[in-house]
């Protein structure tokens, strides 16, 4: 397969479409691995631009997976050399009017920052941001008759959340589309005149980004850092304008909360950046797949990276892997997703007269205050010629003048008109050098941000560092040419195989066919494992989603059976009726709204007590029963009842089951699972225990509360009753009755044909639990 497969593109006629451009860059092994005794499963070809990782855990170890990209590095590789071969034919392309973008994609831990921004202070870990400042100024110090405005902008992604390192404590940004692409409006933008300027604002910024301790890395980056170079070129003679854009991205790594120990904050931050970093290997896969729709939307990540996947730019990922075998699994996903991004194309358009391009606006502005200050100079000049003019007229001789001025009648008059002219001269030439003195400051001003190329240069580079310039460019074309030669190829030797069998004997064809099957079973064991891993991963999710499901039935079950048992049906229907689900934050709630109807309602008077025909208070009830002077009084018929000459008492106390045959019929019915899911878990036994305990408490009130009813029953009776067996007064619940000493051993009902349930409860609140 070639490194990169190119084909001509319709966004413009001079530049093809180009494929996103992947290097793998593996770091060497570190001295806490060392020290586990974790051994090295990542091998490294960088002439070839080959990984290949194996898995020590599985039994056949022989077995490997390769993956081929457009340039492979190992761990002895350098900084000038990754910078060189890689980074500055980018850099080029963007001061040639191109957008570009850099980004690190991989695994905490494994050297993502190393590779942006090095180690400040020490000239050879210098990464690919200083190295890209240096590259950009030695341009613009040797480009001649040309004017260049680079701004820059640094700003972090931190819990979904965009922030400017330049200025912490302004208010959160947001991510904004045009016709040009994505931007950010309000980002604060500092303007830049040396290398020395760009480091700067780039330690501001580093001093501003989150940074935390893990398991893994001790200095983790929580956020994902974006530096934004823009860079206006205007060619002087032609008076045509270029505007370049480079993102340097440092993405915060993917991690495992086994792995990291994060914990509270640190646990919320790593879930924050698994989603965007998922977010972002979705539209890698749609985009590899030319899906019509891409999920860019998902994140504000792939917002900001819309245009450089896929859209108007020339991109470099940069996928960071560690050579461990405790990383296996992060390090075959981070290459998987780096072989799929292969294969996205980009329609890179050189961007020639924008429409927002500011340096014109500084142009038109220094040409504006240039007109301004001109008439106002020559204002002032003629001022002062015209006070110079004065003292030569007044050059004489002393004897002319005293005589003028003795025949001269009017000299207090011309005095003080001369002073007063003076003084009205001096208002005006102040007042002309104040307006100049500050359109000039102004002019300078714009002037200071505009960059006259060409300067410096002698001082600066030499003609030898530039040769060398040039040398280093043409070795990276020459190495790249070779890697794409040796991925040709290999590639073609499974076609020579075929060649070769007709001129060889026909032992050599059967050895060739060997090589040929061995390879081929090579492939089908690989692709095999490929799909027992994938077989592997969709089985654990099912598990998982499985397992969810379960506990959201228990739960479901164990709501119900409270709601149906111990929530009344009034109240029941109440909340069914109030509730309410707010898409928008996807949750149920509870208006605090009475219903309509239910404003000002008094609850009414019953219509009868039981067993009466008109309404009774319970003292009335008590007194009735129990004050045999004054029963007439609160007796609501005109019936006498006298006290019943009981015989030899013949029965025995009832005495009230363990559990009331009700509470049973219900808590069996609602115990019972189905076939499809079976509901065992400590949860659910700690609340059977639970209820046994109410179960048990209210069997023991209803037997003291039937002892208490059997005492006040016994002496008052009904007089047209004449049997002592045959009473009126219907016993209640867990009150014992005549035939209950007989019947004392017939169990209540239980399953599913006992006591039914509300019709109105299940229904409702399926409804609410699968919203």
């Amino acid at each position: 397969m070639s490194a990169r497969s190119r084909r001509p593109g319709t966004a413009n006629s001079q530049t093809p479409n180009e494929c996103v451009q992947v290097v793998v860059r593996c770091r060497p092994i570190s001295n806490k691995e060392q020290s586990e005794g974790s051994e090295e499963v990542v091998a490294v070809y960088p002439n070839r631009g080959v990984v290949e990782i194996t898995n020590l855990t599985e039994a056949n170890k022989e077995q490997t997976k390769m993956f081929t990209y457009d340039a492979a590095y190992d761990a002895c590789a350098t900084q000038i050399n990754l910078y060189n071969e890689v980074v500055f034919p980018l850099v080029s392309s963007v001061l040639d009017g191109f957008n570009g973008c850099i980004f690190a994609y991989g695994q905490t831990g494994t050297g993502k920052t190393f590779t942006m921004e090095g180690v400040r202070g020490n000239e050879d870990l210098k990464g690919i941001i200083p190295r890209t400042f240096e590259q950009i100024w030695l341009h613009i110090n040797r480009t001649e008759n040309f004017q260049f405005l680079v701004d820059v902008s640094y700003l972090e992604i931190y819990m979904e959340e965009l922030r400017d390192l330049l200025k912490p404590n302004s208010k959160h940004l947001e991510v904004r589309e045009r016709g040009s692409g994505v931007y950010v409006p309000n980002l604060h933008a500092i303007n830049c005149k040396s290398v020395d300027d760009m480091l700067n604002v780039m330690h501001i910024g580093n001093k501003n980004r989150t940074v935390g301790f893990t398991n893994m890395n001790e200095h983790s980056s929580r956020s994902h850092a974006i530096f934004m170079i823009r860079i206006e070129m205007c060619d002087i003679e032609t008076n045509t304008i270029k505007v370049g854009k480079l993102n340097l991205i440092d993405l915060a790594g993917s991690e495992r909360q086994s792995k990291t120990g994060a914990s509270a904050e640190r646990l919320k931050e790593a879930s924050k950046i698994n989603l965007a970093l998922s977010s972002l290997g979705n539209v890698i896969s749609a985009l590899a797949e030319n899906s019509p729709h891409v999920p860019y939307r998902d994140s504000k990540l792939t917002r900001l990276l819309q245009d450089s996947l896929g859209g108007n730019s020339k991109t470099i990922m940069i996928a960071n892997i560690g050579p461990s075998a405790y990383n296996y699994n992060e390090t075959l996903t981070t290459l998987r997703y780096a072989s799929r991004a292969k294969t996205i194309q980009n329609k890179p358009v050189k961007n020639e007269d924008p429409q927002d391009a500011k340096l014109k606006e500084y142009q038109e502005e220094i040409e504006r205050l240039k007109r301004l200050i001109a008439p106002k100079q020559q204002r002032t000049e003629k001022i002062i010629k015209k006070r110079q003019r004065k003292p030569k007229k007044e050059k004489i001789s002393n004897e002319v003048v005293q005589l003028e001025l003795e025949e001269s009648d009017e000299e207090p008059e011309s005095d003080k008109e001369n002073e007063a002219e003076v003084a009205k001269s001096n208002e005006e030439l102040e007042r002309e050098r104040v307006e100049t003195a500050k359109l000039a400051t102004k002019l300078a001003e714009l002037e200071s941000q505009l960059v006259r190329g060409g300067k410096n240069l002698l001082d600066t580079y030499s003609e030898r560092q530039l040769e060398l310039e040039k040398k280093l460019v043409e070795i990276a074309e020459r190495k790249k040419r070779e890697i794409e030669i040796q991925q040709q190829l290999e590639l073609q030797e499974e076609t020579t195989l075929e060649i070769r069998e007709t001129v060889t004997s026909l032992e050599q064809e059967v050895e060739l066919k060997k090589r040929k099957l061995s390879k081929c079973y090579a492939k089908y064991l690989a692709l095999q494992q490929e799909l027992n891993d994938c077989k592997y991963d969709h089985n654990h999710d099912l598990r998982e989603l499985e397992m969810a499901q379960n506990e959201l039935v228990k739960e479901l079950k164990r709501q119900l059976l409270i709601i149906d048992n111990f929530v009344p049906v009034e109240v029941k229907q109440r909340l069914y009726t109030q509730a309410k689900y707010d898409e928008e934050q996807e949750e149920w709630k509870f208006s605090t709204t009475p219903m309509v109807g239910d404003q000002n309602s008094l609850t009414k008077r019953p219509v009868s007590y039981p067993q009466h025909r008109r309404p009774i208070s319970e003292y009335a009830l008590m007194e009735a029963k129990t004050n045999a002077s004054g029963a007439l009084r609160f007796k609501n018929e005109n019936i006498v009842s006298y006290e019943l000459e009981m015989p030899c008492r013949t029965t025995q106390e009832y005495r009230s089951p363990k559990v009331s045959a009700s509470l049973q019929a219900v808590l069996a019915q609602a115990m019972q699972t189905g076939d499809d899911i079976d509901i065992v878990d400590s949860h659910t036994n700690s609340i059977r225990s639970r209820l046994e305990n109410i179960i048990n408490a209210s069997a023991n009130a209803s037997a003291a509360l039937a002892s208490v009813n059997n005492s006040i029953i016994t002496p008052n009776v009904v007089a047209s009753v004449p049997v002592a067996g045959a009473r009126n007064i219907k016993p209640g619940r867990g009150i014992a009755s005549p035939g209950s000493a007989i019947d004392s051993n017939r169990r209540p009902p239980t399953g599913r044909m006992g006591l039914k349930k509300p019709a109105s409860a299940y229904p409702k609140a399926r409804g609410l639990v699968n919203k």
